[in-house]
């Protein structure tokens, strides 16, 4: 299975009946349009390559799949937790779709066995490239089985079976202080600068950016300069982590 679906193409009936195979193991639905599926484990490192044979990449399809995963997720927290605010439901939100738990998700279902790219010596892209195919995967679901099915295998296969909603909440938040402990334990000198400062209507908008050793990582927006430094700090661990694997 795995040799087969790492030639995914489409004039092999061999692998045509596996993949379809595995889509339905996987989702519990039958495809319809198989082209879609394909198109989801395309990655633009290759459809770069073989432009001339017109290949296509699956990055539209991650833009619709990253849309209505955030939707479905965003329902679904919403009626679990009638009285917890938005901050609450943002934040659970971001710990269940950032590009690391993406990324782990897609390799729990075997995305990387069979996903098309020319990423091999670039782990830290490779690594992105999990998340935006399981993105561009559910986008291929969608417009394949529409909103309904899709919600649905988002939420029993998924969520169900793959995330501890009530571990997330219960996860140390205070992204700061994770990123001075390790900071410290390298000892790495870290600084949250203050990189723009810009009028947004009536309201000011600051855009914060995270140094360590002088070297420029993450940098993020907000109306709040501590909601911002969290986040830019959030997004920082998760690149070092990637790094690190």
């Amino acid at each position: 299975m795995k040799r087969l679906l790492s030639q995914l193409n489409f004039n092999n009936s061999k692998v045509d009946k596996e993949f379809k195979k595995w889509i339905k193991t996987t989702t519990g639905y039958r495809p319809d349009n198989i082209a879609l599926y394909f198109q989801a484990f395309s990655h633009s490192s290759v459809s770069a390559k073989k432009s001339t044979e017109g290949s296509v990449s699956n990055e539209r399809l991650e833009f619709l799949g990253d849309a209505v995963l955030g939707a479905i997720v965003a329902e679904y927290l919403f009626k679990i937790y009638p009285y917890k605010d938005e901050g609450f439901l943002t934040q659970l939100r971001s710990k269940i779709v950032n590009g690391q738990s993406l990324k782990n998700l897609a390799i729990k279902f075997g995305f990387n066995h069979f996903l098309k790219t020319s990423l091999s010596k670039d782990e830290k892209a490779k690594s992105s490239a999990y998340g935006d195919a399981f993105e561009a995967f559910i986008g291929a679901v969608y417009i394949d089985k529409g909103y309904d099915k899709t919600k649905n295998f988002v939420l029993k296969k998924i969520i169900k079976n793959h995330v501890d909603v009530e571990e997330l909440v219960n996860t140390n938040e205070d992204y700061k202080s994770q990123l001075q402990i390790y900071c410290q334990k390298n000892r790495l000198k870290l600084e949250y600068r203050l990189v723009e400062e810009r009028k947004d209507g009536a309201n000011k908008l600051y855009a914060i950016q995270v140094f360590i050793n002088e070297k420029p990582y993450i940098r993020f927006e907000n109306y709040s300069k501590k909601v911002a430094e969290q986040k830019a700090a959030q997004l920082t661990l998760e690149e070092l982590a990637e790094k690190a694997e």
